[in-house]
């Protein structure tokens, strides 16, 4: 405390002392002792602690010669090892696991719509009608027949109703419900070309006879027969191949629809999962039944997931990593699809790192790391001066690994416990000087 501030606060004590000697309750002589003793003690130290970060001495020019680089001892920093979990940023957007987008294959008119939209319906149950435009070329009776194979093997080759998916939805529920309408199809199909064929073979083997009027009769039941046979092919139930919601519906009755057009998207909701996106060589660190710790954009709570899959994309090459979300009370009240998310997977075993004020990191943007949950998703490199034994200067890639917001420092890996961080900002013609410290 200086004499100045001492003077002044001793006037106030005295002022007092006065004020309480004119008053009735008198006090005794040691209180005015007291305060005269309490009023020059000197000021307790202030609680932020003088570091490398707010020292006058670290903002000392340096000064630069050919071969070295003379500096305080302020500009140095000792390292100091720190234990820390390696982990992974995963990102990406909740979605229902089982989902498929349904579009036509081929031209269709649409007989009848069975669902509504944000309807639930079970596995099995129908979702349309659909049928067929067919060529209206008129074709002799005796000849429906005998084109019944070659129409068969062609309508086989197309496939009526077909999904459109994302490598991130399931692709064995979306084909299979495919592959099964394709099949009852098929079936239904070649069934009524079996029939149609059995019914002409059986009237070709009847005896001719000189009555046109039985001839006649038995053109019109055959042209009868093959017309009903051709629309009940050519009608198709398309079902749903699991438990979902009508999320989209593209279709009403009686309505022409051409190729590629679509008809109806179909989600399950109560089973949710996230893509997230990462450079293959994460591969080796990552594994099928990892836990994972994730938040939802504008949500509090943290949420827990499990990886499910693993898929190597070709172009980019790229690691997709498909995360179910665990379906507890938590996360079945809050979470939707659609929603962005952040999360962590932890991997390996325990590293050693040391913490550096911002100061001692070069060539590095660290904004992404002031917000939960102050860890980068994508590896983040900086460059750090480092004096090795030798007490030469080396500028050295680090890997920025966390932020810690109460300490305002980061946590980085790379440098070894035999080397001193130097935290002046040295232009990149300093690497290989001698450091010297005065």
């Amino acid at each position: 405390m200086t004499d100045s501030m001492c003077s002044r606060r001793l006037s106030t004590i005295f002022s007092s002392a006065l004020f309480l000697a004119s008053s009735p309750l008198k006090k005794s002589v040691y209180l005015l002792s007291a305060l005269l003793i309490i009023a020059c003690q000197p000021s307790p130290p202030t609680s932020e602690p003088v570091t490398a970060e707010n020292s006058e001495t670290v903002n000392t020019p340096l000064l630069i010669r050919a071969d070295s680089i003379t500096m305080t001892p302020d500009h140095i920093l000792s390292v100091k090892p720190t234990r820390y979990q390696p982990s992974l940023g995963l990102e990406g957007e909740i979605e229902p696991i089982k989902k498929v987008n349904l579009t036509a294959g081929q031209a269709l008119t649409i007989e009848k719509v069975l669902v509504k939209k944000n309807q639930w319906v079970e596995k099995g149950a129908p979702l349309f009608i659909v049928r067929r435009q067919t060529t209206e070329i008129q074709q002799p009776a005796d000849a429906v027949a005998a084109t019944n194979s070659a129409e068969t093997v062609e309508i086989n080759k197309k496939a009526d109703i077909k999904p459109e998916q994302s490598a991130a939805n399931n692709q064995n529920s979306a084909n299979d419900t495919v592959i099964n309408s394709g099949n009852q199809t098929k079936q239904a199909v070649k069934n009524d070309a079996e029939i149609d064929a059995k019914m002409t073979a059986a009237n070709s083997k009847k005896p001719t006879t000189d009555n046109s009027t039985s001839s006649g009769s038995n053109d019109d039941n055959n042209t009868q027969e093959n017309t009903q046979s051709e629309k009940s092919y050519n009608l198709i139930t398309v079902r749903a191949n699991f438990s979902g919601r009508i999320e989209k519906l593209y279709i009403k009755n009686e309505q022409k629809i051409e190729a590629r057009q679509p008809l109806l998207k179909l989600s399950d909701e109560t089973e949710l999962h996230f893509i997230a996106t990462l450079p293959i060589d994460a591969e080796s660190q990552i594994s099928v039944g990892q836990t994972v710790n994730f938040t939802a954009e504008g949500l509090i709570d943290e949420f827990t997931g499990q990886v499910s899959k693993l898929t190597t994309t070709q172009q980019p090459k790229q690691l997709l990593v498909a995360v179910n979300v665990v379906d507890n009370e938590v996360s079945r009240n809050q979470i939707r699809p659609d929603m962005k998310v952040t999360g962590r997977v932890d991997y390996g075993q325990i590293q050693v790192g040391t913490t550096v004020p911002k100061r001692a990191l070069h060539n590095v943007d660290l904004t992404v790391l002031h917000k939960p949950p102050y860890k980068p998703l994508r590896p983040l490199i900086a460059n750090v001066w480092i004096i090795k034994q030798d007490q030469r200067l080396t500028r050295q890639p680090v890997e920025v690994i966390e932020y810690d917001p109460l300490t305002k420092q980061y946590l980085i890996a790379g440098i070894t416990n035999d080397s001193l961080i130097c935290l002046a900002n040295l232009p990149v013609e300093s690497e290989g000087k001698k450091a010297v410290v005065s």
